[in-house]
C-alpha cells in the first residue's frame, strides 16, 4: 500500500483502526511519525501499511486529561457539529449542559440539544423550557428511540461529508440513536434499574463510524465533567448573564456583595436560578486559568525552553 489516504475510526494505545473502504483494519505508525492522532484524523498508509503522515486537521475537540498532571487529551479531530445528548428524567443537568456549552463554543464547534425518553417523559414542557433557560431555541431535538420521534431529523443533520460527534453522559440514549443511523445494533445497549429507565450503554472509548447515508459520527464515552483544556476570556453561553449586567451600578461588577447589581436582584426576584450564577463564575475562571496556561505554553515554545503549568485552580 502507497500513499493511501484513509481515516482513523478508533485508537487503542498504540494502534489504531483505519477505514479503507467498506471495511476497517488494524495498523500502526511508521517510527518517524511524532504526531499525536486521534479519531477522525486523516492519514496517509506508506507501503508497509503504516500510518506514514498525519493530515492538517480542519479543528479538534480537546480537553483537560484527568489526573493532577495537566495533559492534553484530543478526544476528536475534523469535526461539524456535536450532538449534546441527555434524558428527560433524574440524568438532565443544567450546570453540566452548561458545561458542555461553554466546552465547544469555546473550540467554535456548532451544537444541538438531543432530549431523549420522550416516550417515557411526563412532562416535556419542563424540559423544553429548562432547555430555553440555557439559551437553545431552534437547536434542541426531542427524541424517542421507541416511537422514533426525531431520529430523522438527526439524521438529516448527518448527511454525505459531515461528520458529527455525541456527548453526554451515559445511559442518555447515544447508543440507540447511532444504531438507528447505522441501520443495525452496533451499539450495545443494556438496562438501567436505579432510574426505571430503558437504555443503558458505556462506551468505553471514541469510535468513527461511517453512516449508509455517507456521513460519519463519533461516539465518545460518558462524560459527567469536561474540564477545559484552552480557555477564552468569555464564555459565550451566558447571555441572560451579561444582558442583566448593563443594569449594574458598577461596570466592573462581580455579581457578588457589590450594591446595585441587577443580577443579584434577578436572582431575588425569582428570574434566574442561583446556581446558574455560580456556574458561570465557575466556569468563567476555569476558562481563564486555561486561556493563560496555554498562552505560557506558546510562549515558552516559541522561547525554545522547557516550561511547566501554572497551578490548577479550578
Amino acid at each position: 500500500m502507497i500513499n493511501i489516504k484513509t481515516r482513523i475510526s478508533g485508537v487503542y494505545g498504540n494502534r489504531y483502526k483505519v477505514i479503507l473502504e467498506n471495511e476497517e483494519i488494524s495498523v500502526m505508525t511508521a517510527k518517524h511519525l511524532e504526531e499525536t492522532l486521534a479519531v477522525g484524523d486523516y492519514v496517509i498508509l506508506d507501503e508497509n501499511g503504516d500510518i506514514a503522515k498525519a493530515l492538517p486537521r480542519k479543528n479538534e475537540m480537546v480537553r483537560r486529561a484527568a489526573g493532577k498532571t495537566p495533559k492534553e487529551q484530543i478526544m476528536a479531530a475534523n469535526i461539524d457539529h456535536a450532538f449534546i445528548v441527555t434524558s428527560m428524567n433524574e440524568e438532565f443537568n443544567p450546570r453540566r449542559l452548561e458545561r458542555y456549552m461553554a466546552f465547544l463554543e469555546m473550540q467554535n464547534i456548532a451544537y444541538y440539544l438531543v432530549l431523549t425518553k420522550e416516550d417515557l417523559c411526563e412532562d416535556v414542557e419542563f424540559y423544553m423550557a429548562q432547555a430555553k433557560q440555557l439559551g437553545f431555541s431552534d437547536n434542541v431535538i426531542l427524541t424517542s428511540s421507541v416511537t422514533g420521534i426525531g431520529l430523522d431529523e438527526i439524521a438529516g443533520l448527518t448527511g454525505a461529508g459531515k461528520t458529527s460527534v455525541f456527548i453526554g453522559s451515559s445511559g442518555v440514549g447515544k447508543s440507540s440513536i447511532i444504531n438507528y443511523l447505522m441501520g443495525g445494533n452496533v451499539q450495545a445497549v443494556s438496562e438501567i434499574s436505579q432510574m426505571g429507565d430503558k437504555g443503558r450503554h458505556t462506551t468505553t472509548h471514541r469510535e468513527l463510524f461511517v453512516l449508509p447515508n455517507g456521513g460519519a459520527i463519533i461516539d465518545t464515552p460518558g462524560m459527567r465533567e469536561i474540564q477545559f483544556w484552552s480557555g477564552a476570556d468569555t464564555i459565550n453561553v451566558f447571555d441572560d448573564i451579561d444582558v442583566l449586567a448593563e443594569g449594574c451600578k458598577f461596570r466592573d461588577c462581580s455579581h457578588d456583595k457589590e450594591p446595585g447589581c441587577a443580577v443579584k436582584e434577578a436572582i431575588e426576584r425569582g428570574q434566574m436560578p442561583a446556581e446558574r450564577l455560580k456556574s458561570y463564575n465557575k466556569l468563567k475562571r476555569e476558562a481563564k486559568n486555561a486561556e493563560m496556561r496555554s498562552a505560557l505554553k506558546d510562549k515558552r515554545k516559541m522561547k525554545g525552553r522547557g516550561w511547566s503549568y501554572p497551578p490548577y485552580n479550578p
